[in-house]
């Protein structure tokens, strides 16, 4: 106590003997940063040098976070017929459940660091205790979110569970890496992968909606069918005889005569002709060969030689050249669809990282008797104005 009532003294003594608060600057000087003097009433981000931050990427529920929170991305499929939708978590971007199997794990990771090589190694070595680890290129080719995607298959014991297996479709970014992962009892894995590829072939980002409630709004997501035309008051009786509106995404084409809508589809142009005959317009990510040795493999074929895709046929689509996919054998898609003597036809041009095409697949027949119309309905493609 007598030390503190020194100093306040000391204080006091000092401040009676200063000179008036008067005086002249002298000329300015350039300082240092690291010579200037701290203001300690300055906020704490000029302080510290912290940069300007803004809205927070996670929740909210006011202003600018929320709004950031409502528009956040999130990953939608088709999901399978007994299966199930879960709740996300951290390093699980979609999540689904077989309640039958309720052992089995599906989920979606999107952009996990370590490259393709550090993956594989996990996945293989750490995971299922194995020592080979094959080469990417040795790997199938599938479709993973509108991608090519490589798809990783193991057998073995995992997490300390005997006969365990694992799908794994992914795709690379640079270093970053995605996948789509299937875990279960080996059975349970194998009696089911059809029904993985098909769903990881229908992943796609949405936006989450403003209200929780609601479901994410899907890009091309088609309107419900008891939604008014678009401009048409709620309410009002469509004109008698007007056409029902197909939904043609950003291409114009003309169909065939006897080419039929297909109802609710999201591809572009869509439509049906003969005994299960389609063909339409879509676009997908990735490289051009990857994305033809994905349909090659829907016919039961090896992938492309390079020899052989540099010398692939072209056609006229979208005002421009594109290569000509002509392929006969038994059609079998991600999705399920089975056709025996079948054939394909798919144009397809590579623009802007990404693989604009126009497909034909049904029974060799209906196809072959429809070649001529598909080739006109290729030039007649045109970007939408």
């Amino acid at each position: 106590m007598r030390f503190r009532q020194h100093v306040f003294a000391v204080l006091a003594l000092s401040a009676a003997c200063s000179p008036p608060n008067t005086g002249e600057f002298g000329p300015p000087k350039q300082l240092r940063k690291d010579q200037r003097p701290t203001v300690w009433d300055a906020p704490a981000k000029d302080r510290l040098g912290l940069p300007e931050m803004g809205p927070a990427a996670g929740g909210g529920s006011a202003g600018a976070g929320g709004a950031a929170a409502a528009a956040a991305k999130v990953w939608v499929g088709d999901t399978p017929a007994g299966w199930e939708t879960r709740p996300t978590r951290q390093f699980r971007d979609a999540v689904w459940a077989i309640p039958s199997a309720p052992d089995a794990e599906v989920y979606l990771t999107v952009g996990v660091g370590g490259g393709v090589a550090g993956n594989l190694a996990r996945w293989y070595t750490q995971q299922f205790g194995l020592a080979q680890v094959p080469a990417v290129e040795a790997l199938p080719v599938v479709e993973l979110a509108g991608k090519p995607a490589r798809l990783a298959e193991m057998k073995g014991t995992f997490g300390g569970k005997a006969g365990w297996g694992a799908l794994i479709a992914f795709y690379a970014e640079g270093d970053s890496v995605t996948s789509f992962k299937f875990t279960g009892p080996a059975a349970v894995v194998d009696g089911n992968r059809d029904t993985f590829l098909a769903l990881a072939k229908s992943l796609r980002a949405a936006t989450a909606s403003p209200d929780p409630k609601a479901p994410p709004i899907q890009p091309g997501q088609p309107m419900p069918s008891t939604h008014p035309d678009v401009g048409q008051q709620p309410g009002a009786t469509p004109s008698a005889g007007a056409p029902a509106a197909v939904a043609t995404g950003p291409i114009e084409a003309s169909a065939a005569a006897g080419w039929r809508p297909k109802a609710g589809s999201s591809k572009w142009h869509h439509h049906e002709f003969g005994a299960g005959a389609e063909v339409y317009v879509s676009q997908l990510g990735g490289g051009l060969k990857d994305t033809l040795d994905i349909w090659r493999g829907e016919m039961g074929q090896a992938p492309l030689a390079a020899d052989a895709f540099a010398n692939l046929p072209r056609t006229v689509f979208l005002g421009d050249d594109a290569v000509l996919l002509d392929l006969a054998g038994d059609f079998r898609s991600f999705s399920g669809k089975q056709i025996q003597g079948a054939r394909m036809l798919v144009a397809a041009r590579e623009e802007n990282s990404a693989i604009t095409f126009a497909k034909l697949v049904g029974p060799a027949a209906d196809v072959g008797a429809a070649a001529a119309d598909f080739a006109a309905f290729c030039r007649s493609a045109r970007k939408a104005q």
